[in-house]
């Protein structure tokens, strides 16, 4: 019954699938000018909360820190980067297959809605870090979550991806790794997308607080 129930989750061979995805990837525009909240959320070796509100430009970054351990700062700690890429954009970490060999794990069902989950293996061995896993939405063929392992510390961890507003963005991250001192957990959140058509020039100049806050987001 099980099997039957997995065979008509599957609407399209798994190489139609990869090929969807594979499109998917190529035609996907992410969002130059954004602004998003993220919660970081340490525990194990060291326990941290932190939240951030971070503008971005191109590879323009204002990173400020509103809020630690509960505690919201009357000034928040700013930093500004420049030519900085955005780690969490889904051309970054969505598995490539002209890289990683694509196998078919199975559909995963919620409710009517399915998603195909491949165990992707490196073409080329001996990296430091590896994809491990990708689960591909039924509907767009975009990446819902990837998985990934390191070499160093035996590190793990997961990105997820959800649509908000017309845009594919991260919706969360979780990773862990062993070291001296036991397992490290950290955690991130992003609770809060919003896309400005532009933002002024001075969110990225010096690092302090800005005088003119950035125009109200939709």
């Amino acid at each position: 019954m099980i099997a039957l129930v997995a065979a008509a989750a599957i609407a399209l061979a798994p190489d139609a699938i990869v090929a969807k995805y594979q499109a998917a990837l190529a035609a996907l525009k992410e969002p130059r000018v954004f602004v998003v909240v993220y919660t970081l959320d340490q525990s194990g070796t060291r326990t941290l909360e932190q939240t951030h509100r971070v503008f971005r430009s191109g590879n323009d970054e204002r990173d400020e820190t509103i809020a630690v351990n509960g505690t919201r700062s009357r000034t928040p700690v700013v930093r500004i980067f420049r030519n900085r890429p955005f780690r969490y954009g889904v051309h970054s970490l969505a598995p490539n297959p002209a890289a990683y060999t694509f196998s078919f794990a199975g559909p995963h069902k919620d409710g009517k809605h399915v998603d195909y989950v491949f165990r992707v293996t490196p073409r080329a061995a001996g990296g430091a870090f590896a994809f491990t896993d990708v689960t591909i939405d039924g509907i767009t063929f975009l990446p819902s979550a990837v998985s990934f392992a390191t070499q160093q510390h035996g590190g793990r961890g997961n990105v997820y991806f959800v649509k908000t507003a017309s845009w594919w963005v991260a919706r969360g991250a979780s990773a862990s790794a062993s070291g001296r001192d036991g397992v490290a957990h950290e955690r991130l959140s992003f609770i809060d997308w919003r896309f400005p058509t532009s933002l002024p020039a001075s969110t990225f100049g010096v690092a302090r607080p800005l005088r003119t806050p950035p125009p109200a987001l939709p």
